[in-house]
C-alpha cells in the first residue's frame, strides 16, 4: 500500500535544470570557458558534486574555478525565484492536489540546501504549504547516490520506505532510491531514459499528471 511519496525537486518539481543549463552555459562562457556547452553540461547530470567538479577539471582545466561558478550559478537561480521567473514541471499543481485528495503524504528529498528551497516557496505559489515533511541539503547526512536523503524522509512522513514511492529524475537519485528500497519512479528530464537508467527504475512516467494514477492502480482504488 502506498502511503507516501517522496519527491526530489530539481528536475521533478522544477523546471530548474533546463534553465539552470542554459545559466551555468553563459557563466562559463564570461568567465572564458567557451567550451562549455550543452554536450558537456549534460554530462554533469545524475552524478554527485565531486564528480562534476573532477570531469569539469578535466575538460576544462585544473583551474576552472568550480566553487566559484556553482554559486555564482545559484545566485542567478535564486534570484529568479526571487523575481518569479522560474517554472515548475507539467502536473505538479494537479499532482499534489490529487495526492492531498487521496491523503498521501508528500515529502522533499532534496540535495538542495534549505535556504534556497525556502525561497522557492516563499517566491514560487506552486511551492508552497505542499510537503508534509522537508529534508534539503546535507541534513540527512551523505548525498544520493546513499540512501539517507530517502529514508530520512520516509521516517519524517511516519512511513516505513517500502509504504513510499520516490520520484527522481537523475541516476544518483535513483541509485538512493534503490539503496533506500522505496518504490522507483523515473520522469525524465534533460537526462533521456537510456540505458544509464537500466535497472534503476520500477516505473516511468511522462509527467507528473501520470502520477496519482499509477498509485490508484499499486493501490487497486479509482478515483473520479
Amino acid at each position: 500500500m502506498i502511503k507516501g511519496v517522496l519527491f526530489d525537486m530539481d528536475g521533478v518539481v522544477l523546471d530548474s535544470e533546463r534553465i539552470g543549463r542554459e545559466i551555468y552555459i553563459a557563466r562559463c562562457h564570461k568567465m572564458g570557458y567557451p567550451k562549455m556547452d550543452e554536450a558537456l553540461f549534460s554530462r554533469l547530470l545524475g552524478i554527485t558534486r565531486d564528480e562534476n567538479r573532477r570531469l569539469l577539471k578535466e575538460e576544462l582545466g585544473e583551474e576552472f574555478p568550480f566553487d566559484e561558478m556553482y554559486e555564482a550559478y545559484r545566485v542567478d537561480l535564486f534570484e529568479m525565484a526571487t523575481r518569479g521567473e522560474l517554472p515548475c514541471k507539467a502536473g505538479v499543481k494537479e499532482c499534489f492536489e490529487g495526492l492531498k485528495q487521496r491523503g498521501i503524504k508528500v515529502a522533499l528529498a532534496t540535495s538542495t540546501a534549505r535556504p534556497m528551497v525556502e525561497n522557492y516557496q516563499k517566491h514560487i505559489p506552486e511551492m508552497r504549504d505542499i510537503f508534509d515533511y522537508m529534508v534539503c541539503g546535507a541534513e540527512a547526512g551523505r548525498s544520493k547516490p546513499a540512501p539517507d536523503v530517502f529514508l530520512k524522509a520516509a521516517a519524517g512522513l511516519g512511513l516505513d520506505i517500502t509504504e513510499c514511492i520516490g520520484v527522481e529524475d537523475s541516476v544518483a537519485g535513483l541509485q538512493s532510491q534503490t539503496a533506500a528500497g522505496c518504490t522507483r519512479v523515473l520522469v525524465p528530464d534533460l537526462l533521456p531514459n537510456d540505458e544509464r537508467f537500466a535497472g534503476l527504475w520500477d516505473y516511468c512516467l511522462p509527467t507528473l499528471h501520470d502520477l496519482c494514477p499509477l498509485i490508484d492502480r499499486l493501490n487497486g482504488e479509482s478515483h473520479a
